[in-house]
C-alpha cells in the first residue's frame, strides 16, 4: 500500500467507502438494500489486511446504520484496531450545516462509531442557509474541542470553494471530496481542481467506477437495468449513461484486456495516478472484489503513455 499526507494525517491511497453498509447511500427508501453487518465487517477486515487505513462514511448512510456497523466492528476487534484506522464521516445532507445541528449530529456519529474523536469530518453538501464563515467556524470549534482532527468540504463547486477561502486560512481545513472518474470529469473544467491547486487543498475523489459503469458489465446502448444498484440510483448516474460513454467503456475494456486487467482495475489505476489525487474512495460488494480492485490498480506500474491514452476524450 502507498500512503500520502492529508493535512496532518498519513492516509492510504485507497479509502474504503462505506456508503452501501446497510443501505444504498443516503436514500431512505433503500435502507436494508446494501451490505449486512456481517458483510460489512468482512469488507472492513479485508481492507485493513490490504493496508487501507481510511474508512469513509456519513451520518445519513442507511440512516446511521453504516456508522453503527463500523462501530460494532471496531468494538469487536479490540482497542488496537482504533489505532490502525482513520475514520471519516459527513454531515449536512439532511438538516443543513447550522451550528446547533452539526454539534448534535457529531455526537450521534461519535456514539454510533463508539469513538471519542473523528479523524476527518466533511460537510456533505453545501447549505445555502448557512454562511461559510459559520460552517468553517463550527468545524474549527469541533477541532478545538477534540471532537474532530481535520475537516473538509464535499460536493462543492469552485465558487463555493472561493467563498469559503475568502474567510481566510482556517486550521484544520484541508481538502475536497467530489465525484470524479474517467466518465465524470467535470471538476477538470469547472474550476474546482484549479481552486484546489491555488488554495493548497487536497482532493479525494469518490465513485471511481461511475456507479459501476466502468466495470464493463453494462451495455450502455440499452436502458438502465432496474434491478441493479445503478438502476436504484438513476438520479446520480443517468447522465453518464450515454452513447459517447458506451464507446469509452468499450475502449477501456480493450485497454484493460491488453494489460491483463479488469476494466474496473484499469479505471481505478488511472484515477490513482491523476496528479491531484490524494486518496481514492472505493467500495465493493465483497472482500475478494475489493482485493482485486486494489491489487490491480497498485500492481500496474506507472505508464505515462497509457495514462494519456485513457485521459484523451477520444480514446
Amino acid at each position: 500500500m502507498i500512503y500520502r499526507r492529508l493535512g496532518g494525517l498519513e492516509v492510504s491511497v485507497f479509502a474504503l467507502g462505506a456508503a452501501n453498509f446497510g443501505g444504498i447511500g443516503s436514500s431512505r427508501k433503500l435502507v436494508g438494500k446494501g451490505e449486512t453487518e456481517a458483510e460489512a465487517h468482512a469488507l472492513l477486515d479485508r481492507a485493513v489486511a490490504l493496508g487501507i487505513n481510511l474508512i469513509d462514511t456519513a451520518g445519513t448512510y442507511a440512516d446511521g446504520a453504516s456508522e453503527s456497523f463500523i462501530g460494532s466492528w471496531l468494538a469487536s476487534r479490540g482497542p488496537a484496531m482504533r489505532d490502525r484506522v482513520l475514520l471519516s464521516s459527513k454531515v449536512g445532507i439532511r438538516g443543513g450545516l447550522g451550528r446547533k445541528h452539526v454539534f448534535e449530529e457529531v455526537e450521534r456519529t461519535l456514539a454510533r462509531l463508539r469513538v471519542d474523536t473523528l479523524d476527518l469530518y466533511l460537510s456533505h453538501v453545501p447549505d445555502p442557509a448557512t454562511p461559510w464563515d459559520e460552517v468553517l467556524g463550527t468545524f474549527q470549534t469541533l477541532v478545538k474541542l477534540g471532537k474532530v482532527r481535520q475537516f473538509g468540504l464535499s460536493n462543492v463547486s469552485a465558487s463555493e470553494l472561493w467563498s469559503a477561502a475568502g474567510i481566510g486560512r482556517i486550521p484544520g481545513f484541508g481538502w475536497v471530496q467530489n465525484r470524479f472518474n474517467l466518465l465524470e470529469r467535470d471538476d477538470e473544467h469547472n474550476g474546482v481542481l484549479e481552486a484546489c491547486r491555488k488554495l493548497g487543498l487536497q482532493y479525494t475523489p469518490y465513485s471511481p467506477l461511475a456507479g459501476g459503469l466502468l466495470s464493463g458489465k453494462y451495455s450502455l446502448s440499452g436502458s438502465i437495468p432496474e434491478d441493479t444498484r445503478i438502476g436504484q440510483r438513476q438520479d446520480l448516474y443517468a447522465k453518464a449513461w450515454s452513447p459517447e460513454n458506451a464507446l469509452r467503456v468499450e475502449q477501456l475494456k480493450l485497454q484493460a484486456a491488453a494489460h491483463s486487467l479488469s476494466p474496473a482495475g484499469l479505471a481505478t489505476w488511472w484515477l490513482l495516478h491523476c496528479p491531484f489525487v490524494t486518496s481514492v474512495l472505493v467500495g465493493a460488494r465483497s472482500p475478494d472484489q475489493l482485493e482485486q480492485l486494489v491489487t490491480q490498480a497498485l500492481d500496474l506500474p506507472v505508464n505515462d503513455g497509457l495514462w494519456r491514452t485513457l485521459s484523451s476524450p477520444g480514446q
